[in-house]
Order: C-alpha cells, then sequence, then structure tokens
C-alpha cells in the first residue's frame, strides 16, 4: 500500500491579484518557493506517489507543469481546464485517476504546514482512522472547522462556518483514496455547497455517516501560514 499525495494548486491566485500575476504557490521566502516546501515536508513519506492540480492557464503561461517535474520528476500532472466549483471538485478531478486503495493526503497549495507530514501519517495509521486532518485554535470564518467529541473524534465538519475553536489545515487525509472520491461524488449529489462551491473538509461528514472514524493533531500556529490574499502572501516573503 501506497501514498497519494495530491497537491492542489488549481486555485484563484487571490480576489486582488492582476492577470499576470504569479500562482500563489510560487511565492517565495528565503530563496524557496511554497510550493518547494511543501514537497520538501513530504518527502520522507514512504511509498509515496505525487500528483499535482494544476490550471491549464497556468502551465501554458507560468510553465508551472515544468516546475512541479523538477521538483518530483515521476510525479503525475492533472491540469484543471478551468476553474472548478470548490476544492472537493478539484481533489475528485485528480483523485479519480490515482490508484483508489492507496491512502490519500490532500494539501493546499496556497498555505504553508511546516512539519514532517511523516509523522502526521504515522499517527493516523496507529490509531486506525479513516480519516485525519491538522487542527489550531481559530474562530474566524474563513477557515474549515471540526466538532469533536469527548474521544477527540471528529463528530461534524463545516466550511467557513465555526462549529467550535478547532479550524483545520488545509491538509485531509484519507486511508483510502476510494473513501475520498465517494464521499466527494455523495456531497456534490447533495448539493452541499458553500456559496456554490464544494469543500474538502465536509466530505468528512460522508464517511461520519458511514461510521468512519475521522481523528485529529493539534498544529502550533506558528507552523501554519495561509496565503490566500496579496497580504498574506508580502508576510510570507517577509518571513512574517
Amino acid at each position: 500500500m501506497g501514498v497519494n499525495i495530491l497537491i492542489l494548486a488549481a486555485g484563484q491566485s487571490s480576489p486582488e491579484s492582476r492577470e499576470d500575476s504569479y500562482p500563489l504557490c510560487l511565492t517565495e521566502t528565503d530563496g524557496m518557493s511554497l510550493i518547494e516546501r511543501i514537497v520538501l515536508n513530504t518527502k520522507k513519506i514512504p511509498d509515496s506517489k505525487y500528483c499535482f492540480a494544476l490550471l491549464d492557464k497556468d502551465a501554458e503561461k507560468f510553465h508551472l507543469d515544468k516546475v512541479v517535474k523538477l521538483l518530483v520528476k515521476d510525479s503525475t500532472v492533472i491540469k484543471i481546464p478551468e476553474y472548478t466549483k470548490g476544492s472537493a471538485c478539484t481533489a475528485l478531478l485528480a483523485a479519480s485517476q490515482l490508484n483508489q486503495q492507496d491512502e490519500l493526503l490532500i494539501i493546499s497549495a496556497n498555505e504553508l504546514v511546516n512539519i514532517d507530514f511523516s509523522n502526521v501519517l504515522n499517527d493516523f495509521n496507529l490509531r486506525k482512522l479513516d480519516g485525519g486532518t491538522l487542527i489550531f485554535k481559530s474562530v474566524h470564518p474563513r477557515y474549515s472547522y471540526v466538532s469533536l467529541n469527548t474521544d477527540r473524534i471528529v463528530i461534524e465538519a463545516a466550511q467557513q462556518k465555526p462549529i467550535s475553536q478547532n479550524a483545520t489545515a488545509g491538509v485531509f487525509w484519507f486511508a483510502r483514496t476510494h473513501d475520498f472520491a465517494e464521499a466527494a461524488k455523495n456531497l456534490i449529489r447533495k448539493n452541499a455547497s458553500v456559496n456554490g462551491k464544494f469543500y474538502v473538509a465536509p466530505t468528512f461528514n460522508e464517511l461520519i455517516l458511514k461510521q468512519m472514524k475521522v481523528g485529529t493533531i493539534d498544529l502550533n500556529v506558528d507552523d501554519y501560514k495561509l496565503l490566500k490574499t496579496e497580504r498574506q502572501a508580502q508576510q510570507f516573503e517577509s518571513g512574517l
């Protein structure tokens, strides 16, 4: 059994970005781009296979497909023709082309979680979880959230709706790629969207309905950097 590492880099750069702005995943600090750091932090995961979901126009204009191939020579590149109806749709397009029995680690390429992901996956597997995510304390509605029971198991997930103080970083793990794909399809069938878009976090609700176990790991807020706006990108470049 291997691990599919799916890096989502097909989102809109930011609302205030100019048309000629580089994708946020290419934002640099200390001479290294965000997407390089994501690859570096996942390199220790054994038996891993990388898949990058990129916008077709970013591949054509900024050669982003060539960039990721330089980072991971044998990676799979999925070119998305246009903006989708959200990260769950983008991830589903890519995940449907991967080994369905392998684990799936989904990472958004507009944020940096500065940890060793091999330790994260070891923890999830030792606990025999079906799904998992990283959480930090927040109440801001920009994030997705999970509610936990007394055993720290997820009982509900929501997007851009603070149902607890457990905000999730843009990292989602599934013990089987198939489980995510089926959950995403069910989410779309139910039209469980937020402002017309489908997100990855609420797919956990579909696992929970099947009595599957979804867990969390606490994340130090200093190890999490979000890059969804030009201001956040500038702070990242400045090392703030």
